[in-house]
Parts: C-alpha cells; structure tokens; sequence
C-alpha cells in the first residue's frame, strides 16, 4: 500500500464527484476505488492521456493578465509593469 498527497483543490473536487455519483446515478463508491479505476483507465489510454498531459497552453499574448500588462486601461500610465510601485505607493 502506497500513499500520495493531492492538492486541496483537487481533493475537494474528488469529493464533490464522488457525492455527485450518489446523488445523479444513486452509485456509492470509495475514493480508493474511483482513484484506481482512473488510474486503470490512464493506462489503458495512454496516449488519450499523453495529449491531454502535454497540452499546451495559449499563447501568451492571448493571455488577459499579459494583455492588460501590456495595454493598461484607465491606469493613467502607460506601462504597468515598470511603474506599478510609483502608481500604487506614490
């Protein structure tokens, strides 16, 4: 028997999808058994799992954080990133 931590959030979201198979498909399972038959299912599908483990993320100009730092609205400032300290503290 091995052990392994999981995130919090990841946790909470195991447990919501356990209490959601009781409730939609009246289907009482352990974590233990929902953890193994993913884990079965990964291997069984490797490469489904592989293209969905090496995903890649958008472009960052893409990215609205990334956007925003570079196009700031109604900052007052044209660059947010080098004249966050001053904007902020004065």
């Amino acid at each position: 028997m091995s052990s392994i931590k999981i995130d919090k959030k990841v946790n909470e979201k195991l447990n919501k999808f356990i209490a959601n198979l009781l409730l939609k498909y009246n289907l009482k399972k352990e974590k233990k058994e929902i953890v193994e038959k993913a884990i079965e299912w990964i291997i069984e599908n490797e490469e489904k799992f592989i293209e969905k483990l090496t995903e890649k993320l958008p472009p960052l100009e893409k990215d609205p954080a990334w956007i925003l730092l570079e196009k700031p609205k109604k900052w007052g400032i044209k660059d947010a990133s080098t004249k966050i300290d001053e904007a902020l503290y004065g």
